[in-house]
């Protein structure tokens, strides 16, 4: 390994851009004899966890939308509080062997994780779809999803009777979504 401080620095940002890619760049992992820091690691299991949550929302899409209330929703017929349930169990399940159970209902789901302006994908985002209901997300017609990065969210959409990709705006109609990080604070 080096002694130049430096040089030490620069390849362990090199080694946590990498991993945040969810790629260790070679020389990098060269450099630092095939081991990596406990940091480095910790970010490429936070990617891969967050990966298989995008994955794991992706395999709804097209599940017809149906509304549900409290623990009972299935898989079948999904609305977007059990969407956000399924996916982040099933991802988290598939990447760490845990599934994180989330709350059912929507303003549950908001207190389980924490919020971010530099959302990730695997985040929750949340919509004010009734800003008249008198309840700053939370209110009964209130809207939910999953981050997937990019500008873009799946969710399980009553208006198209199923989960489908939707923009972070809901086609520009909600400029002001909240994203909740629920992964992190979570132990994933």
């Amino acid at each position: 390994m080096s002694r130049n401080p430096r040089r030490r620095a620069a390849i362990a940002a090199t080694a946590i851009i990498g991993a945040l890619t969810g790629v260790l760049a070679a020389p990098a992992t060269a450099a630092l004899g095939n081991t990596r820091t406990a940091s480095a690691e910790t970010l490429v299991q936070a990617a891969g966890v967050r990966q298989a949550v995008v994955n794991a929302t992706k395999a709804y899409l097209g599940t017809p939308y149906k509304l549900e209330y409290g623990w009972t929703c299935g898989t079948a017929r999904v609305d977007c509080e059990c969407l956000n349930r399924h996916a982040i169990w099933d991802g988290t399940k598939a990447a760490t062997g845990r599934g994180l159970q989330l709350n059912y209902w929507l303003q549950g789901q908001i207190n389980q994780g924490r919020r971010t302006t530099d959302p990730r994908p695997g985040d929750l985002i949340f919509w004010d779809t009734d800003p008249d209901d008198g309840i700053r997300y939370g209110g009964d017609l209130d809207h939910t999803g999953i981050y997937i990065g990019g500008g873009q969210a799946i969710d399980a959409n009553a208006y198209y009777g199923r989960v489908k990709y939707d923009t972070v705006t809901l086609g520009g109609t909600e400029r002001d979504p909240i994203y909740v990080d629920v992964l992190t604070p979570n132990g994933y």
